[in-house]
């Protein structure tokens, strides 16, 4: 809304239901699918950390994906990203390095005041 675009040439891609992980088949074949259409699919904006589930998308995968079809990665950390740093769920963020950017927010992740 932001930046213009609109809401209209906004893709959802469905999640796992219990993970709230994105499924990375759907989404590679929804980019195929809109790359056909005549569209010029550019972005894809993964989560760090979700603020209802706390899910964590499948980094490695999505920047593949991203590369593959030369599209923006972009996570989403603002509410987990700090895990980032964690010793012990250095999993979650696992792959996090191949992103083009990430956000993360102080206020959410470490509770400092606004």
């Amino acid at each position: 809304m932001v930046t213009g675009m609109g809401m209209n040439n906004m893709r959802q891609v469905p999640c796992d239901r219990w993970t709230g992980r994105m499924d990375t088949k759907i989404l590679e074949q929804m980019i195929i699918n809109e790359k056909e259409a005549g569209n010029t699919p550019f972005f894809i904006n993964s989560m760090g950390g979700s603020t209802v589930m706390g899910s964590y998308d499948d980094h490695h995968e999505i920047s593949r994906i991203a590369k593959k079809h030369g599209l923006w990665h972009h996570i989403d950390g603002c509410w987990g990203g700090f895990l980032a740093w964690s010793e012990k769920h250095t999993d979650l963020f696992d792959g996090a390095e191949k992103a083009d950017s990430i956000t993360m927010n102080v206020h959410k992740g470490q509770g400092v005041p606004n």
